[in-house]
């Protein structure tokens, strides 16, 4: 949050709304003007938005404990709800390698998927980024390369009217990141 704290200080009159929600949902509040922009994650190249920002991020396997290869179909698993692309990279992964994912907890909040990792309930599939705070000690497992990145973005409408509040905050997240 450095980067909405860093923006309302040298904005204090520019009104934020933040909303959270997977990348279709996303997208299309973006294309129906519900919002100005948006992060979303996933495949940016096939999205006709215009995208002000890219940021490359490491997808890993979270763990209270090292996972072994054939422990991987019977451990539990905290995945977001279906079109998350973290739940696809590790869908697609188990469909890949014929790896049963049957036993799994489907969490919407970021924090109880951290928090169940962190109290050994679940394992999961998360950027290496969200390894902050108290979720630094968790074990981490690098997951097999066609898997492994994943692109967050910052989108919006193609248009030629971009407003000043958008451009200074586009502007602030290419100098900070995310």
């Amino acid at each position: 949050m450095n980067l909405i704290s860093s923006y309302q200080t040298l904005h204090e009159q520019v009104s934020l709304r933040i909303e959270t929600g997977n990348t279709y949902e996303l997208m299309e509040k973006v294309k129906k003007y519900q919002l100005d922009a948006a992060f979303v994650t996933g495949d940016l190249t096939a999205t006709n938005f215009a995208i002000d920002f890219v940021q490359t991020d490491e997808i890993v396997l979270l763990s209270k404990t090292e996972l072994d290869e054939a422990s991987l179909s019977k451990q539990k698993w905290a995945l977001s709800p279906k079109g998350c692309p973290f739940r696809r990279k590790i869908e697609q992964w188990f469909q890949d390698d014929e790896i049963n994912l049957s036993y799994y907890i489907e969490i919407s909040s970021l924090e109880t998927i951290l928090s169940s990792v962190k109290e050994g309930i679940t394992a999961t599939v998360l950027p290496k980024s969200v390894l902050t705070g108290s979720y630094e000690h968790l074990h981490v497992t690098s997951i097999p390369r066609p898997y492994q990145f994943i692109e967050t973005g910052l989108i919006r409408r193609k248009e030629k009217y971009v407003s000043q509040a958008y451009k200074a905050f586009a502007g602030l997240v290419k100098e900070q990141g995310l």
